[in-house]
């Protein structure tokens, strides 16, 4: 729960949320967040392959391990689809973060474990996804090394450079700087 705060001209204030060692105990929820975060990556891998004409024919989200290795989900298409298919993980990232952002610095919440988790489901998964696919895709595995393969590389590069910097000064900003407080007249 907020603390209440008074300001100088004696209003009470709501205390900022900002990260707190306590909040570390929510790492314990961590299987829950990598199916949510696996979830929204294949499922956008799956949208943007039907949007182009494809089939699915199996969708997979939870940890698995098979003909070729490890993998935290999966999806599988029959039908022609392009690059957009491929990046749409990245671009899902990408709108989920800014939405969540917001949201996050923004909206006043009433109870702290809601931003939280707000913050986690919203911020921390978009940039753990794509800071660890792009790594995999610097080593020659999945999304990304095929991206490589389609499209320029600089502009591959730049994209997730330029994004993955944006996510941790925002990501950094929001754990330091909080939700704005707002203020309330005491009767």
């Amino acid at each position: 729960m907020n603390r209440l705060l008074r300001d100088t001209s004696g209003h009470v204030m709501r205390e900022r949320h900002r990260l707190r060692r306590g909040d570390l105990l929510w790492i314990l929820a961590y299987p829950l967040y990598q199916l949510m975060g696996t979830f929204r990556h294949e499922a956008s891998h799956a949208l943007v392959a039907v949007l182009q004409g494809a089939r699915i024919r199996e969708f997979v989200f939870w940890p698995s391990s098979g003909g070729s290795g490890f993998s935290w989900g999966y999806v599988t298409w029959s039908g022609s689809t392009n690059w957009l298919a491929t990046v749409a993980p990245y671009l899902a990232d990408l709108v989920t973060f800014a939405l969540f952002f917001v949201v996050c610095t923004r909206v006043k919440l009433k109870r702290h474990w809601v931003w939280a988790n707000l913050v986690i489901v919203g911020m921390v998964s978009p940039v753990v996804n794509s800071a660890y696919n792009y790594l995999n895709g610097l080593r020659g595995r999945g999304d990304v090394a095929f991206l490589l393969q389609e499209l320029p590389n600089p502009v591959v590069h730049c994209y997730f450079v330029v994004t993955l910097l944006a996510y941790l000064a925002a990501l950094a900003w929001t754990l330091w700087h909080g939700t704005a407080s707002g203020t309330e007249s005491e009767k």
